[in-house]
């Protein structure tokens, strides 16, 4: 069994590493210089996940996607490869005190253990980020930050996968049984029987894939200086995030802007995430020397209801697929793993999971309407029973 993934980021790598152990041969290849180098290059990233009353899909899908990130770190780290990362616990405060009540009332409904997910009140979460705050909130204990490149390298090295970088490609096609990846003057740079669509907003130049409703959404993040030790020690959410001090850095952000290509650090960002900022630990900026800051700009792939899209491609994906994802035709051995948003610490490793057991046939270790949810002929499947519904007089 082999198989191409386009893409060496948090997408690629993971299921790169899931393949390779299952003992698939795997071959990542990439237009950028390194693992980790495009949407997945921040310096920090969170895990968590993120509850609800109802327990929605969302809600099931980022609490399996933030077990699975911790477990697969543990995993990499026991094995002699462990990625940059630190259990801080995150603290997410509530926007305000209406939402400070709903996040106190999914704990009450759900009573989840302590140690994965507690409420916390205004008192408390300030003794927790060793700062004034406005509200009370969740407290994730065993959340923390992670460096994304670091978990993209480590991915690859545990593995032993085979990577050719610096190596773009800007169409694919169908030729007899095999996938052909070929380059700006039309050469073939390889082929495969499977092939998987890993490169993020990238996916959106070739033609098999271009039904998908999938958008760039620019996101600047801020880096601030800061002391080893300095408050605060745990990761703070509150409509953006801040991180601990790491190597002399916090980051803070992030703006989220979409169909904005432009790669530029931008003052404009830079003072909305101070904002940000203040809003999650009131007065911090002034304690900051901005001006002394940097910062980073990434583009992710991101889909209308904030799920990845994770599975095999349609033949068609804007053609009517049925009424059932059953019934929709398939691209033989293609398959797209995108649409991470600002989540991509959160669903790499349980989507990487899935879409490896769907390969080889064995059980999912998500529930099938969670599959469902995340398969990338939904929309299609949308648009049909839309159009197939009379409208009310």
């Amino acid at each position: 069994r082999e198989a191409i993934i386009l893409g060496a980021g948090l997408a690629g790598t993971t299921l790169a590493h899931r393949l390779a152990v299952r003992g698939w041969q795997v071959l990542l290849i990439d237009a950028g210089p390194a693992a980790g180098s495009g949407a997945s290059g921040n310096l920090a990233g969170v895990l968590r996940p993120l509850p609800s009353l109802d327990d929605n899909r969302l809600a099931r899908l980022t609490r399996a996607g933030t077990l699975a990130g911790v477990r697969h770190l543990d995993a990499l780290a026991h094995a002699g490869h462990p990625a940059r990362w630190a259990p801080t616990g995150v603290l997410h405060l509530a926007r305000d005190p209406a939402h400070e009540a709903r996040q106190r009332a999914v704990v009450d409904a759900h009573r989840p253990p302590a140690d994965f997910l507690r409420f916390v009140d205004r008192a408390e979460a300030a003794a927790i980020a060793d700062w004034p705050v406005a509200v009370g909130g969740w407290w994730f204990a065993g959340s923390g930050w992670v460096q994304p490149p670091s978990l993209c390298a480590a991915n690859l090295t545990a593995a032993g996968v085979s990577a050719r970088f610096d190596t773009p490609v800007e169409r694919i096609a169908r030729v007899g049984e095999r996938w052909h990846l070929l380059d700006a003057r039309g050469a073939t740079v390889d082929a495969c029987e499977t092939l998987i669509l890993a490169n993020g907003t990238g996916i959106r130049r070739f033609d098999v894939a271009r039904g998908l409703p999938l958008r760039s959404a620019r996101g600047q993040v801020s880096h601030l200086p800061a002391t080893a030790g300095s408050a605060p020690r745990v990761v703070v959410c509150r409509l953006g995030y801040v991180s601990p001090a790491i190597d002399g850095v916090r980051c803070a952000g992030a703006s989220f802007i979409a169909d904005d290509d432009a790669p530029e650090l931008r003052p404009q960002e830079h003072a909305d995430n101070l904002a940000k900022l203040d809003f999650i630990l009131p007065g911090f900026s002034a304690t900051v020397d901005a001006s002394a800051g940097d910062g980073r700009v990434g583009f992710r792939p991101v889909s209308p209801d904030r799920l990845p899209m994770v599975g095999a491609l349609a033949v068609n994906p804007t053609e009517p697929p049925g009424t059932s994802l059953a019934d929709v035709a398939r691209q033989p051995g293609l398959f797209v793993v995108s649409g991470f948003g600002a989540r991509g610490l959160v669903w790499s490793a349980i989507v990487a999971e899935t879409l490896a057991s769907q390969l080889d046939g064995d059980p999912l270790p998500i529930e099938r309407d969670l599959a469902d949810a995340i398969d990338p002929a939904r929309f299609a499947l949308r648009r049909t029973r839309r159009a197939r519904t009379p409208e009310s007089d």
